[in-house]
């Protein structure tokens, strides 16, 4: 178990500089059609469900990427849906997390993903509804 968590906490560490070197090309933003845009602060963490854990495993999947070398330290997303899930402090406490579609530090796809970030990471929240689980684990706005 110790070694489990020491690993766990390198990957981490290797996670959190792979990000602080990771930016995105701004021809990268990931707003997608149909979808209204926010901004998420650089460095979010994002995680794969709107809890910190379920069933005992993190959610956690990496963090929300620069856009740009030189820009603001946001990058602009599209945001499907919200869910009231985990109670969570970040710029400031709320349950509420932003299914968005992020380009992330952890597995460096050459495409963003739809993960949710904590609504105080958050920029110009558009209204959007609230999100709908499928029994496959989809989440869907």
């Amino acid at each position: 178990m110790r070694r489990h968590r020491l690993a766990h906490v390198l990957v981490l560490m290797l996670t959190a500089a792979t990000a602080l070197l990771t930016t995105v090309t701004p021809a990268q933003a990931a707003p997608a059609s149909g979808y209204p845009n926010a901004l998420v602060e650089y460095m979010a963490s994002t995680r794969t469900e709107p809890y910190l854990a379920i069933n005992g495993q993190d959610t956690y999947w990496g963090y929300a990427l620069r856009q740009a070398p030189n820009s603001t330290a946001r990058q602009t997303v599209a945001v499907g849906c919200w869910w009231d899930g985990d109670w969570a402090t970040g710029n400031y406490s709320t349950n509420r997390w932003f299914d968005v579609l992020v380009w992330e530090s952890y597995d460096g796809y050459s495409v963003p993903r739809w993960l949710f970030v904590h609504a105080s990471y958050v920029y110009n929240q558009p209204s959007v509804p609230r999100c709908v689980s499928s029994p496959t684990g989809i989440w869907l706005p």
